[in-house]
């Protein structure tokens, strides 16, 4: 049936969650961005309540909300005005797009490469993403994204840490930004999807009663290894709150899930458990390529990084032979079939990694 639906709707769009290929059962999934130690095993204890819920009931309580502010009430002038919930970051930057859509302003200014679901909304939305290149090794340019801001500029989006590259983008940067986006008159969304793998004190949270541009997402899907639940959070001035509260589910995130989260949060030490286990295997696949792969700047605490294959070929596939599976290059923006993002496993699977990694190092390339 003829109809005239927005045109930027019926366009083709990219993204990886769709795209990842089916794989034997022996191959070593390192593909998307979860935790590989998964969520603390003191949740255990309420999955197994799950008839105590009340399922036919609509979830009511602020067990979770209450557990969010009290997370964060040592780092960050955050109030329950400020705070909102969301099934998953991704739903979250959905929401806000949706919300800066209708605003004179329709433009978003961030790095290339990012996170391509959210570049691909803005667009859906009828906006316009303008991507700063990274820099030659990989780093965020932060200068290029300052410049780039304009009268058409609704809002700067910065994920941190970045995904491909599992870099961190640092307080003192995040201010500059924060400082030069108010002078336009634009907000500043940080996506912190990743952020539970660094330490709290880093989050860009604690500028909140400083700046009344700034806008942080965060989820229970990375760090806490709950991405199957679909849980999230906002915070973001009261005004940005009360219309996100209203273009969205008045019952987002069941009580089953706001239990289960809460018990999470209640665990900070989880998420960033495994930091030692993916510093050293960065530092090991550092050490020993260069010639034909290198990895793009990165912190060496977050499990995902963005490998790039300094010759001609297909870097997934290399990898795929290997018995390694990851996230092409073709499904972020800038990026090629050259480059993948690699999720760190458990340190029990590290060796089978680093291996494939050096094996594709070590090919013979001719030219």
């Amino acid at each position: 049936m003829e109809f005239p639906f927005r045109k930027e709707l019926v366009k083709e769009t990219k993204s990886y969650a769709n795209n990842t290929p089916h794989v034997s059962g022996d191959t070593l999934d390192c593909s998307l961005g979860v935790n590989p130690y998964g969520y603390p095993e003191e949740i255990d204890s309420i999955l197994h309540t799950v008839a105590d819920y009340h399922l036919s009931d609509y979830p009511h309580t602020d067990k979770l909300s209450d557990a969010i502010l009290s997370y964060w009430k040592d780092y960050g002038a955050v109030e329950k005005k400020n705070l909102s919930l969301c099934n998953g970051s991704v739903c979250g930057l959905y929401t806000l797009n949706n919300i800066f859509s209708q605003s004179v302003r329709n433009e978003a200014v961030g790095p290339f490469p990012t996170f391509t679901d959210m570049v691909e909304s803005v667009r859906a939305f009828g906006m316009t993403y303008t991507g700063v290149p990274m820099k030659e090794d990989g780093k965020m340019d932060i200068d290029g994204i300052i410049a780039s801001l304009s009268d058409r500029t609704a809002f700067v989006y910065i994920d941190t840490p970045n995904n491909p590259t599992g870099q961190t983008v640092s307080l003192s940067d995040i201010r500059r930004v924060l400082d030069a986006a108010k002078k336009n008159g634009s907000f500043v969304i940080m996506d912190e999807a990743y952020g539970d793998f660094v330490e709290r004190e880093e989050s860009s949270i604690r500028f909140f009663k400083e700046y009344d541009n700034l806008i942080v997402v965060r989820t229970f899907s990375k760090g806490f290894g709950l991405a199957n639940l679909r849980g999230g959070y906002i915070f973001a001035p009261g005004e940005i709150t009360g219309m996100l509260l209203r273009t969205s589910n008045p019952y987002v995130i069941g009580e089953f899930e706001r239990s289960i989260f809460a018990e999470a949060l209640s665990h900070p030490e989880h998420p960033s458990a495994g930091g030692k286990v993916f510093s050293e295997a960065k530092e090991e696949i550092i050490k020993n390529t260069g010639k034909n792969i290198r990895m793009l700047y990165t912190d060496p605490r977050v499990p995902i990084c963005t490998l790039e294959l300094m010759k001609p070929g297909n870097l997934q596939h290399m990898l795929l032979k290997e018995g390694i599976l990851t996230v092409s290059g073709l499904d972020f923006e800038l990026l090629n079939e050259r480059f993948v993002r690699l999720r760190l496993p458990k340190k029990e699977d590290q060796k089978k990694v680093i291996s494939a990694v050096l094996a594709v190092e070590n090919l013979q390339f001719k030219g």
